[in-house]
């Protein structure tokens, strides 16, 4: 699937027999033709090569390491390292079996939880599918064919707005402000806010265009979503300070931001609150949304945990429209305790 570079250009992106192949086009359409073209035969009939585990696996995390955060770079990591200590690195990875991938399991589970075991086991069952794209693995995948162990559930920390408010106004510099205000009042995810651009703000229409590389592919998907009144003029004083493309960068060098790991415990700590992440603002509006009556579809469809096309179908069929959004979130009095309950992911 194409994804467009910050230079505005499409990538078209192809893997066949173990060969990879990119090229840069002006348009999406442009560059999603060429990758239906290439076929093996373009490519001369190349046979399907064999890669070692290790040298899998290094694929796999350099894929997610370009795309993805820090904390699912880590948890990728560690299911990797897990899957090394029990299958031998110079084992073919296409040669795995679903009895080794239960053997990683059964390992994982005498050192730690049902927990850890099951989210070792969906790791690398993603790692599985990203391969039959890249590396032609068979279409049986071996870690989602082993057992999955019972674990109790964990619950989510969600704050309630009490505390979220009490955070927002702990904030020195009003760009944090602007930041929290604008998790709150999209349901983004942290990296979506980092990579937003200015051309991706449409204040005339009052919406705001959110792209994720959560996809199957890893490729950019984007998807438009209502902007309060709150938050728009927030983003218009914010603006008129901005000097970079950027919506929120680095506050001292304004460079791109790709983590703030400190920001939020500092906060919190000034605030005198229960620490809590930037994850947990996403629950938060879901929780908000929810007690304000708004049905569970429509709430999924604004946390968009369909892709973009599904999601903007979605929001004009259920009439999910910025008006319904803005009032619920200018309704609220700050301070209000909510009752969290964490179930949107």
């Amino acid at each position: 699937m194409p994804y467009q570079e910050k230079n505005g250009r499409w990538r078209a992106c192809r893997m066949i027999a173990g060969e990879r192949k990119t090229k840069f086009f002006n348009t999406k359409a442009e560059a999603k033709k060429w990758e239906v073209e290439q076929t093996r035969a373009e490519w001369h009939e190349a046979p399907t090569p064999t890669v070692s585990l290790l040298d899998f696996c290094t694929a796999y995390l350099k894929h997610v390491e370009e795309r993805f955060s820090h904390k699912t770079f880590n948890e990728k990591k560690l299911a990797c390292k897990h899957v090394l200590a029990v299958v031998h690195p110079d084992q073919t990875v296409q040669d795995i079996t679903i009895n080794q991938a239960t053997a990683v399991m059964q390992s994982v589970a005498r050192e730690s939880s049902g927990y850890a075991v099951n989210k070792t086991r969906k790791n690398l069952a993603a790692m599985w599918e990203w391969g039959k794209t890249f590396y032609s693995l068979p279409s049986v995948n071996p870690f989602r064919e082993s057992k999955r162990l019972p674990a109790d559930a964990t619950p989510r920390y969600v704050p309630s707005e009490q505390d979220f408010w009490k955070v927002y106004e702990a904030c020195e510099d009003p760009r944090d402000k602007t930041l929290l205000l604008f998790l709150l009042h999209t349901a983004a995810r942290i990296q979506e806010a980092f990579r937003l651009v200015w051309p991706d703000i449409d204040f005339e229409r009052q919406q705001i265009r959110l792209g994720t590389r959560k996809t199957a592919t890893g490729g950019m998907e984007y998807a438009w979503v209502p902007m309060t009144s709150e938050l728009a003029e927030a983003l218009k004083k914010h603006r008129e300070q901005s000097k970079t493309l950027n919506v929120f960068v680095a506050q001292r060098t304004g460079q791109v931001l790709t983590h703030r790991q400190h920001f939020m415990p500092r906060v919190c700590e000034a605030a005198g609150v229960t620490p809590f992440g930037f994850h947990a603002i996403r629950h938060l509006s879901a929780t908000i949304l929810a007690h304000a009556g708004l049905d569970l579809p429509s709430i999924q469809v604004i946390l968009r945990h369909h892709n973009p096309t599904t999601t903007a179908r979605y929001i004009k069929s259920l009439g999910v429209q910025a008006n319904v959004i803005d009032a619920i979130f200018s309704d609220k009095k700050r301070g209000a305790k909510v009752t969290s309950f964490g179930t949107s992911k």
